[in-house]
């Protein structure tokens, strides 16, 4: 089984080395890619060493391919696997002991999120936002921006704002507003079969920002609308007891 090995790009080389070599006793390593680099050779997997930010890039380049994370970073709802069991997992993997879960994306403009894709007020000034989800009634508000989150990135920038977080296996998306004017508006869980068109106005100059992932993808124009549906789905390796790996991280930011 060939391999990218995806590394933060902080990482002293020395360690990177070690790492590899460790991957290297177990795997056929293809090349070694820092986060924000694209893979110029065919592998069957993703190795990603560092925090859920290099696994969210990995996830983008690799395409569908799976993709397994070893934490080295601050966060790991993602990258779960602990670094000194390495071999021992990428054996799993090889052997087929250890299966791959199927993840939900989110499209937008031609952007597939694992998280989430989110608008964003870039001045300190209210934006006008309206969605609607399928044929469903329009649903406007003033706020700081909209976030679209997958059941993955329920626990990321959608619980920061406020949003429920959702086991990875519902087919649902969270829609969450961002410091809504209102105290009627809360987030809405909806089936990901679903689209969800979106339009902004604002008044200043600022214009507000949309991302996927934290990428930023474009800044938008006053009245433009977006669409948001069903992405390409990621296939990603993690530990099966997700309340263990969600109660670590929220007891110990």
């Amino acid at each position: 089984m060939r391999c990218t090995v995806v590394v933060r790009g902080d990482l002293p080389p020395q360690e990177v080395r070690g790492y590899i070599g460790r991957i290297g006793r177990v795997l056929e390593v293809e090349e070694v890619i820092e986060a924000g680099e694209r893979p110029r050779k065919p592998s069957d997997l993703f190795v990603v060493i560092g925090g859920d930010g290099t696994l969210l890039w990995a996830v983008r380049v690799a395409d569908g391919l799976p993709v397994v994370g070893f934490k080295k970073g601050r966060i790991g709802f993602l990258a779960t696997f602990k670094l000194e069991e390495i071999e021992e997992v990428l054996n799993d993997i090889k052997t087929g002991k250890l299966k791959p879960s199927e993840r939900t994306r989110i499209n937008t403009l031609g952007y597939n999120a694992l998280n989430e894709i989110s608008i964003n007020s870039t001045a300190a000034r209210m934006i006008e936002v309206e969605f609607k989800v399928d044929s469903q009634r329009e649903i406007s508000f003033r706020g700081d921006g909209l976030i679209v989150a997958t059941p993955t990135g329920s626990t990321a920038y959608n619980l920061a704002a406020g949003g429920p977080i959702v086991l990875p296996d519902i087919p649902a998306y969270v829609i969450t507003p961002i410091a809504p004017h209102t105290l009627s508006l809360r987030s809405i869980v909806i089936s990901s079969d679903y689209e969800v068109r979106v339009k902004v106005r604002f008044r200043h100059t600022n214009p507000p920002l949309l991302s996927a992932d934290g990428i930023p993808i474009k800044s938008l124009k006053d009245g433009e609308e977006i669409t948001i549906r069903k992405g390409k789905p990621a296939l990603i390796y993690t530990t099966p007891d997700f309340f263990s790996n969600l109660f670590e991280h929220l007891s110990n930011p």
